[in-house]
């Protein structure tokens, strides 16, 4: 294994703890859940980083956490890109390749999201057990598909929603490719 997987790997690691801290803020995902407090102990710079940027929206939107990431998605942009030895064209360069993987990854999550919550519906829905991981997922997935369901009509035991929420994010998935393609080619 090279030295800029071990380094993807770790970053990515570092990434996703802080993203689901913040996304776990932004969800309102009960703060007494064990996979709530594991992951804020997980990740205490946030804390360091909450004394410089407030949070917003009455508590929900730690703007500490989200640069965090964007800090996190720079080094990560500029250690792969140093590490396999390519060039960087200009910091102007690195901050669109940065945002555009940011957008492209979260639309990517949300997606896993959606699949994650699907699956452990029916393993709730089958087992009638519930956990704290499984919980969070839900509570996670809940605000992408809640716009959907209120524009769906209500059919019972079938829920449409995660299936024109996926839909929705291929849309979203595909267009920024497209604005990746045409912002990389231009500078």
């Amino acid at each position: 294994m090279g030295s800029a997987q071990i380094f993807g790997i770790i970053i990515n690691v570092a990434i996703l703890l802080v993203f689901f801290r913040f996304l776990m803020q932004l969800a309102a995902v009960s703060p007494y859940n064990p996979v709530v407090l594991a992951t804020a102990k997980a990740t205490k710079i946030v804390d360091i980083f909450s004394r410089i940027f407030p949070t917003l929206a009455k508590g929900r939107v730690n703007t500490a956490a989200l640069v965090l990431v964007v800090i996190l998605y720079l080094l990560k942009m500029f250690g792969l890109m140093y590490l396999s030895g390519v060039a960087v064209n200009s910091p102007f360069h690195l901050i669109i390749m940065t945002f555009v993987t940011m957008i492209q990854d979260l639309i990517r999550f949300c997606r896993y999201l959606i699949f994650a919550s699907i699956i452990l519906s029916w393993v709730v829905m089958f087992s009638q057990s519930r956990s704290p991981y499984i919980e969070v997922v839900q509570e996670l997935a809940e605000p992408l598909l809640a716009p959907f369901r209120r524009i769906l009509p209500n059919m019972g035991m079938i829920d449409l929603s995660p299936i024109f929420a996926i839909l929705a994010l291929l849309v979203a998935e595909t267009i920024m490719k497209q604005v990746a393609i045409t912002l990389l080619t231009g500078l």
